[in-house]
């Protein structure tokens, strides 16, 4: 079972997680002089340390669970067919049609009756 409540070190570690990944920020523009790879490298630590801890924290262990969950109810999911997705998207298509007809008669319809019946114009 999972708290809904944070404790302070859940909260120092999340101030520390955000302090840290705008540090590598700032130090990827620091470095600009410096070669592409050392820049690219103190960001990608500065966003690692920052994820380490996030995870340590209990908002990070309630993500992970939740992601959990996701992926297993992702593998309960019945996915259609490949024929089924085929009827489908051709039942879209068709009710489409249908209803662009349907439109343009009526659009057609009340043109002739405002422009020909009501104002007179030919």
């Amino acid at each position: 079972m999972t708290q809904t409540n944070s404790s302070l070190t859940d909260k120092v570690l999340l101030i520390a997680a955000g302090v840290v990944v705008v540090s590598a920020i700032v130090f990827f523009q620091v470095l600009s002089d410096e070669q592409f790879l050392i820049k690219l490298s103190v960001l990608a630590l500065g966003i690692l340390v920052s994820l380490f801890l996030i995870l340590k924290s209990l908002p990070g262990k309630n993500f992970v669970g939740f992601f959990r969950d996701s992926v297993q109810e992702m593998k309960r999911v019945v996915w259609p067919t490949k024929k089924e997705t085929f009827q489908t998207v051709l039942i879209v298509f068709v009710f489409v049609l249908l209803v662009s007809i349907f439109l343009w008669m009526a659009d057609k319809t009340f043109e002739w009756l405002l422009y020909e019946m009501v104002l007179g114009w030919k």
